[in-house]
């Protein structure tokens, strides 16, 4: 799974963009009703695959079960 894999996931499950931070990074946000931020997953930028710990992370921030983002259409072996 890599950054768009994990951005088109992010979006599928009610997350925007919020912000680039130095080029290192990027904050995805889900919203509740009332407008305000319910959950921030930090995205960090990499040209390949990211590492379980790295995955492990956003799922953790996202706090969507590995479940769902394993069956998502685009995980593939992501963990393995």
């Amino acid at each position: 799974m890599d950054i768009s894999d994990v951005t088109s996931f992010l979006a599928e499950n009610d997350f925007s963009f919020s912000e680039a931070f130095d080029g290192s990074h990027e904050s995805w946000v889900r919203l509740l009703a009332n407008g305000e931020p319910d959950r921030f997953v930090l995205v960090p930028f990499t040209s390949g695959p990211y590492t379980e710990k790295q995955l492990n992370k956003m799922i953790a921030e996202s706090n969507i079960s590995e479940k769902i983002w394993m069956k998502w259409p685009l995980a593939g072996d992501a963990l393995n």
